[in-house]
């Protein structure tokens, strides 16, 4: 009798396919987009995915481009990218963009295929090891697994959801085997969605509301974690409650709108403001939001603080010594019970008048630095930037290059929250912007996207170029061309070193972009680059803005800048 209900239970479950499966996973933890390329070890989950009509496939020409594309989506969104590669070269082709979300903390689910279960020796996108995908993912990721038994399906990629959200975000990678995807159909189960984070604030929480009204001066320090979209939307509250200016490290800009009154500027070690580091100073108390303890901003703001820093961060473990943040939604609830708990004290003149000055004198050396270079040609890139920020709105989405562009932009872009500008982390490989745009074009649909890159950053991604055409996204790409290696050759300068393999060769980047059918605007001469930034803006689809500008001018250095100011 009780093998008989077993029996007419297994006929009643739902029969499908591991590839199938895979799908329903997806499609119960809500994915709507997908980046990824087709190849012979996973046509199984595609088959599955081309009849899914609630997903939509965004295939790419070079898996790493996927791999930067998902990683933009996950930290625009809070939701997971996901990529979907073959075996072998197409999985460890996006190594690199992989890595690179760990280095943001970016939720990203990498799903590659693999050699199937007892692969003879150099089988097809494999080598010996048929563990070599795993074993490769597994420094790059929160979590690297191999399935080879088609009912583990389900259970890996669930684990892998709430893994990439759960503590500092990240990217998991699940490798399915070809023998997985390739088998028939079996009983499906309950597909159930991964759990959600906690969204609870930290625990212990009054120790440090009784530290923050005990302190005469407070400071915040915005790090990369403070970058993440629901955070940044508590921070400018956290400041008011406690008239506490705030700063930002490099790759925290845009964590606080640099409109704000209580923006106080770019912490960096060598390059900070003499305002920033005066009011460090000063503070008895920093409070350091999506900073990571172990990291290098960790290790050096307190050398330059007159108190302690107390790190708000999610982590993955708790860290004896710190508070425990289980999520990034725990993160901004702490953020709000600390503005809500706190003795409420009132932003001094003080602090408003210093915010005030370091972003006056910053502009205003800004201007005489380029003022410096008026009839230098070719032109400074700082020119095609600072029209860029005269046209910057909250509806645009800035993504930026491992290029001499990102040296400018977190001293001359405004922003106006995370979305104003998404760039490269420090894992810093070329040939970010453009996929990046093409995550961020389907993370914020019908936002005018503006990706900022250099001539090699681009050639490494320009094979996605025609992946903006063919969907025609509002992106405009402005390539810095200066046909060079640019940032390698101010740095061969700069240590008085011979000028060797800098150079890119000839290109002509506005007719690569008319072969695609996009827009090609050249700018030649810093007059036109206003108007063409108009032209760019107003058009309808892909654009590239091909800036003929050059390489060879100083580094931005905030002490630099403003002794310009002392000059004139």
């Amino acid at each position: 009798m009780a093998m008989e209900t077993i029996e007419r239970t297994a006929q009643t479950q739902k029969m499908l396919r591991p590839g199938q499966i895979a799908v329903e996973v997806l499609k119960a933890n809500k994915v709507d987009v997908v980046f990824g390329l087709n190849g012979e070890h996973v046509l199984g989950l595609y088959d599955a995915l081309a009849a899914a009509s609630s997903i939509r496939h965004v295939m790419v020409k070079h898996e790493n481009n996927a791999a930067i594309a998902a990683e933009a989506y996950g930290r625009l969104t809070g939701r997971p990218g996901i990529v979907t590669v073959t075996a072998g070269p197409g999985a460890t082709n996006s190594l690199s963009g992989v890595a690179g979300a760990l280095a943001t903390g970016s939720p990203v689910i990498h799903i590659s295929g693999g050699v199937p279960d007892g692969a003879d020796l150099e089988s097809f996108h494999g080598v010996d090891d048929p563990d070599v995908l795993e074993k490769a993912f597994s420094s790059a990721t929160k979590w690297s697994t191999r399935v080879v038994d088609p009912n583990s399906v389900a259970d890996a990629l669930t684990r892998a959801f709430a893994l990439s959200v759960n503590g500092r975000p990240g990217p998991v990678h699940v490798e399915l085997a070809r023998n997985v995807l390739d088998g028939g159909p079996i009983p499906a189960g309950e597909i159930r969605p991964a759990e959600a984070p906690s969204a609870e604030p930290a625990a212990g929480l009054d120790r440090l509301i009784a530290r923050i009204d005990a302190a005469r001066q407070i400071a915040i320090v915005a790090g990369k974690g403070a970058w993440w979209p629901t955070v940044s939307a508590e921070l400018p509250v956290l400041a008011e409650a406690l008239g506490a200016p705030v700063v930002h490290t490099w790759d925290g800009h845009a964590a606080m709108p640099t409109h704000h009154p209580l923006y106080l500027g770019m912490y960096r070690t060598g390059m900070s403001h003499p305002e920033v580091t005066a009011y460090l100073q000063g503070a008895d108390l920093v409070l350091g939001v999506g900073i990571r303890p172990g990291t290098e901003a960790a290790r050096l703001i307190p050398l330059d603080c007159g108190g302690p820093l107390v790190p708000l961060m999610p982590a993955d473990e708790p860290i004896p010594g710190e508070m425990t943040i289980p999520s990034m939604a725990s993160l901004a609830a702490t953020l709000r019970a600390i503005a809500q708990g706190v003795r409420r004290r009132p932003t001094s003149d003080a602090a408003l008048a210093a915010c005030a000055r370091a972003n006056q004198t910053l502009q205003a050396g800004l201007a005489a630095e380029l003022a410096k270079y008026a009839s230098v040609r070719p032109w400074h890139v700082g020119l095609g930037i600072g029209a860029l920020a005269e046209r910057m709105t909250a509806d645009h989405v800035v993504t930026s290059d491992v290029s001499t562009v990102k040296l400018w932009m977190p001293l001359q872009l405004p922003v106006f929250g995370p979305e104003s500008h998404v760039q490269a982390g420090t894992w810093g490989a070329m040939g970010y912007a453009v996929p990046a745009a093409l995550g961020a074009a389907f993370a914020r649909p019908g936002q005018k996207i503006i990706a900022l890159t250099g001539d090699t950053s681009f050639m490494m991604a320009s094979s996605d170029f025609i992946t903006l055409c063919q969907w025609k996204l509002p992106v405009v790409v402005a390539v810095h061309h200066d046909g060079q290696i640019g940032m390698i050759h101010n740095m061969l300068t700069r240590a008085g070193l011979p000028i060797y393999a800098t150079e890119l060769g000839p290109v002509d980047f506005c007719r690569y972009a008319e072969s695609f059918g996009a827009l090609g605007i050249r700018v030649e001469d810093p007059s036109e680059i206003g108007s063409a930034w108009d032209r760019a803006l107003a058009a309808d689809g892909p654009v590239l803005l091909e800036w003929l500008a050059g390489h060879e001018f100083p580094w931005p250095r905030i002490p630099t800048l403003l002794s310009n100011l002392k000059e004139r």
